[in-house]
């Protein structure tokens, strides 16, 4: 018998048993900040959170999907809303099982980080990544945020560990992957160009052409088929063809106007009785025309939102404002806030920095064309071309989060390198000193 073979399996076994050991620790630590969190500040609903909670409870009554009976709506996607209404029909008009919805997909995004981090990287960078998001003032503080941006990235993890962790078989594959796609469309439709995203990589990396696109149109036609009956709905009542929200075109308007500045702005007043298609339409040609007219300063203003994009992110605290104020002072909600943006800042130069590695390490195409690299510059680029805010980044805080993890681990190599011989010296000293 190979002693050397046996041997090699039983460290790979312990190694196997300590990252799971590892894994399980990250999770708990997170289940217990977010549980201690919701059991502090109790979910009080504003902006965007409390229109979700008012179409979701106007669902769970049968009233449909609109502010009053008869008077649908489809500027916020349908997906979040309706996910609460079904909380609501179950156990009636009660937060709890939303929170504790929300604490076990931020666990499941955890997870799913640690798990692609590790495809991608190696398991150190996959355990630094776990506690990095473990610990993510925003992502803790949603979770007693009735919002999209929780369940979208857990989408998009889910999306990519069905391509990436699997082994399923190609058709079973793609069709899973166009399923998900589809279902993450109905949260935000942002996600809609990362098939294409996908495969423009694969064409580029592998250079091969029938498959990737092949591949492409099949999870395009998936998506279609989980989207159409939203979008049928959408053309029913609004009077033309909607995918999924109607907006789409406003968001454009809101970022590329003469009048704006590239960030969320209240619409103006002519459009204020007008219906949501109709509106929708109507400001998209402004934006249009404008982006037409003022190439230059369409390219300039994407630039400055792609800084706004990650100037802050104070956007946890904002929306559990509320109860923060009400329980424990204004001091609370400016410490809450500070904290949260220091980590941010932290967290964004480390990824910045794993980015750098990622392209010192590879060809500059093979670099941008890495997975957490072109996902991060896709959401950088969809909505610095629209509007910017800082909740908007909050679907890269998993790939910056992996590329934070890569440059820790390249900082924690160079101190141990530094420390060996210095160790091994000491080491040496005291066996002079003991032997004399």
């Amino acid at each position: 018998m190979n002693m050397h073979r046996i041997k090699t399996s039983a460290a790979d076994s312990n190694a196997g048993t300590m990252r799971k050991g590892a894994t399980v620790a990250v999770l708990a630590v997170a289940g217990v900040l977010r549980l201690v969190w919701v059991l502090c500040i109790p979910v009080a609903p504003i902006s965007d959170s409390w229109a979700y909670d008012v179409l979701a409870r106007n669902l769970a009554r049968g009233m449909g999907y609109g502010w009053h009976p008869g008077h649908p709506t489809a500027t916020w996607p349908v997906g979040p809303s309706f996910l609460y209404s079904v909380f609501y029909r179950v156990f009636g008009f009660v937060y709890a099982p939303i929170v504790i919805f929300n604490i076990v997909i931020s666990l499941v995004t955890i997870l799913l980080g640690m798990k692609l981090a590790e495809r991608w990287f190696n398991s150190k960078v996959a355990l630094l990544a776990g506690i990095l998001l473990a610990l993510w003032p925003v992502q803790i503080e949603f979770a007693s945020v009735l919002g999209s941006e929780l369940i979208f990235n857990v989408l998009v993890l889910c999306w990519l560990a069905i391509l990436e962790l699997t082994e399923w078989n190609g058709w079973l594959k793609l069709i899973a992957a166009g399923v998900v796609a589809g279902l993450t469309c109905y949260v935000r439709p942002v996600a809609l160009l990362i098939p294409a995203a996908l495969c423009i990589r694969e064409v580029i990396l592998y250079r091969r052409i029938v498959r990737p696109v092949a591949s492409m149109a099949v999870v395009y036609l998936v998506m279609a088929a989980v989207i159409a009956p939203w979008s049928i709905r959408n053309t029913r009542d609004f009077g033309h063809f909607f995918l999924v929200s109607t907006n789409g075109r406003e968001n454009l308007w809101e970022g590329n106007n003469p009048a704006g500045n590239g960030e969320t702005e209240a619409l103006p007043p002519e459009v204020q009785h007008m219906g949501e298609g109709q509106r929708e339409i109507y400001l998209g040609k402004i934006a249009e025309a404008y982006i037409r007219q003022h190439p230059f300063l369409f390219a300039g203003r994407t630039v400055k939102k792609a800084f706004l994009l990650y100037d802050r992110e104070s956007i946890g605290v904002y929306w559990n404002q509320p109860s923060i104020l009400r329980l424990y002072g204004n001091r609370a909600f400016w410490i809450l806030k500070i904290v949260s943006d220091l980590y941010w800042g932290a967290a964004l130069l480390l990824g910045l920095w794993g980015a750098v590695l990622v392209f010192a390490r590879e060809r500059v195409i093979a670099a941008v064309m890495s997975l957490p690299i072109l996902l991060w510059l896709y959401f950088t680029g969809v909505y610095s071309t629209t509007v910017v805010q800082d909740r908007y980044h909050f679907a890269a805080i998993p790939f910056i989060a992996v590329l934070a993890a890569l440059a820790l681990q390249c900082f924690g190599d160079r101190f141990l390198t530094r420390r060996e011989p210095q160790s091994a010296e000491v080491r040496m000293r005291q066996t002079v000193v003991s032997r004399s």
